[in-house]
């Protein structure tokens, strides 16, 4: 494989990851009012254990700023229902955690099975075929 279609092969894969993000975004906004990175945050809690997380581990693991973050959490702590609430962490009172409200949850399970169902529409062999013609370069 030659220059040219390496670079043509990762220009096509992510051009459709980029279309499959837009898709699960589209469809995430018009049932559960939710930007794809709000989803990535309120299923990182929930996978969680004790559904909560430090607002500095989340940035990294959804990799927001830290303004972003803030922006972000306070949008879904004032929902008509809030998903999230913060709490101080009594280990370090610099540090703040977010929990999952019972609304939060319902609703990121609810989510979950949505982007569960988008991702079965997803062609991932195409994404394979790309990644081993990759590999065999």
């Amino acid at each position: 494989m030659n220059k040219e279609q390496k670079i043509d092969n990762w220009i096509k894969m992510t051009k459709y990851i980029h279309y499959i993000e837009m898709m699960i975004e589209r469809k995430l906004k018009e049932q559960y009012h939710l930007s794809l990175k709000e989803f990535y945050v309120l299923y990182e809690i929930y996978k969680s254990e004790n559904k909560k997380y430090k607002i500095n581990d989340l940035i990294k693991v959804v990799d927001l700023s830290q303004s972003a973050m803030s922006r972000l959490i306070v949008r879904m702590e004032k929902t008509e229902i809030a998903f999230v609430y913060r709490q101080e962490c009594i280990e370090d009172q610099r540090a703040m955690y977010i929990y999952l409200t019972d609304a939060g949850e319902i609703e990121t399970k609810k989510a979950l099975n949505t982007y569960e169902q988008l991702l079965k529409q997803v062609n991932l062999e195409s994404i394979r075929t790309l990644t081993k013609m990759e590999a065999h370069d």
